[in-house]
C-alpha cells in the first residue's frame, strides 16, 4: 500500500494522482487532509496543526487495518512525509519525496517575503499590491489578517492573490489550467488560509530545523527525493541540505523542471521511483 500526501498544506487530492503508481502492485491511498479538498469543515483552521495530520495518517491506516506502507508526498506533502515517518518510523516501508519543504525561515522569506520576485517580478507585483506599503514588512502575516477577515470578500481577494503567487511560479513553463485555479474561489480559499496558517505557525515544529535534526529516526529508511533544478517555490537548497544531512537517500535531480509533479521530468521519476519501491514494499 501506499499513502499520497497532497500539498499546500489545503491543496486536497485529485483522481489523477494516482497516476503516479502501478495500479496492479498498489493499493493506493489518497486523502484530503483537514479542511482540504472534500474534507469538511471547508478551510476550517482550528485543530488543523500537523500533528494532527500526523495523528490522522495513523488513525486511517490503522481503520484500513495495513500494517505498514509506503509514504508518497511532495512540496507540503515532503514535509508530512518527513514528521510522519519520523513520529512512526516503524509503519514506513519506504519514502518517495519531491520538491522539498522542510517550512524553515529562510524557505518562507525566499517565496513569500521577496526571494522569488527576483525570478518572476511581473507575477510578484500582484501578490504584493494587494497589501499596503506601510504593512509589507511582513507578507504572511498581512496576508494571515486578510485571510481571517470578518470580511468574507477580504477573504477571497487575498485567497485568490496569494494562490495565485504559487500557480504562476511552479512550473518551468507558465501552465495556464494550473493559474486558473486561483480563480476558483472555494479552492483558493483553502489553500490560502491553510497554507498561511501552517505558515504563520512555522509548520508547528519546536525548531526551525526540526525535521533536519531528527533524520536518524528515518536514515534506515528505503527513500528516494526527486528536485526539479528550476523549482522556484521550493528551490533545490532545501532537498540539497536533506541530502547532506542524509546522504544514505537516494537525491534525483531533474534538470528542466520547476516544483510540480506535473513536470514532466519529474513526473517520469516519479514513476521510476516507484518503479524501484516495490521491491521494498511488504
Amino acid at each position: 500500500a501506499v499513502v499520497f500526501l497532497h500539498g499546500g498544506p489545503g491543496g486536497g487530492t485529485s483522481p489523477s494522482n494516482r497516476r503516479f503508481f502501478d495500479p496492479e502492485f498498489y493499493r493506493i491511498v489518497l486523502f484530503d487532509q483537514r479542511g482540504a479538498g472534500k474534507s469538511t469543515p471547508h478551510a476550517c483552521l482550528e485543530e488543523n496543526t500537523t500533528w494532527d495530520l500526523v495523528n490522522d495518517i495513523e488513525k486511517l491506516r490503522e481503520h484500513l487495518k495495513i500494517p505498514e506502507w509506503q509514504v508518497f508526498g511532495g512540496s507540503w506533502g515532503s514535509t508530512l512525509a518527513l514528521a510522519y515517518s519520523q513520529s512512526h518510523p516503524d509503519k514506513v516501508t519506504g519514502l518517495v519525496l519531491r520538491g522539498i519543504f522542510m517550512l524553515r525561515k529562510k524557505e518562507i522569506d525566499w517565496f513569500y517575503e521577496g526571494g522569488a520576485a527576483a525570478i518572476y517580478p511581473d507575477a510578484w507585483e500582484e501578490f504584493r499590491d494587494l497589501i499596503p506599503e506601510n504593512e509589507r514588512g511582513s507578507l504572511v502575516d498581512a496576508y494571515h489578517k486578510r485571510l481571517n477577515s470578518d470580511n468574507l470578500e477580504t477573504q477571497y481577494a487575498a485567497a485568490r492573490a496569494w494562490t495565485k503567487w504559487e500557480m504562476m511560479t511552479a512550473h518551468l513553463l507558465p501552465n495556464d489550467g494550473n493559474i486558473q485555479r486561483a480563480e476558483d474561489d472555494k479552492f483558493s480559499l483553502a489553500f490560502a488560509r491553510i497554507e498561511n496558517h501552517y505558515f504563520v505557525n512555522k509548520a508547528f515544529f519546536t525548531s526551525d530545523s526540526y525535521l533536519l535534526d531528527n533524520i536518524d529516526k528515518i536514515r534506515h529508511i528505503k527513500t528516494i527525493i526527486v528536485q526539479g533544478r528550476y523549482d522556484v517555490v521550493c528551490p533545490m537548497m532545501s532537498a540539497w541540505d536533506l541530502h547532506k544531512a542524509w546522504p544514505e537517500a537516494d537525491l534525483k535531480i531533474v534538470g528542466d523542471a520547476g516544483h510540480s509533479a506535473n513536470e514532466p521530468g519529474i513526473a517520469a521519476e516519479l514513476v521510476v521511483a516507484n518503479e524501484k519501491m516495490k521491491a521494498f514494499v511488504g
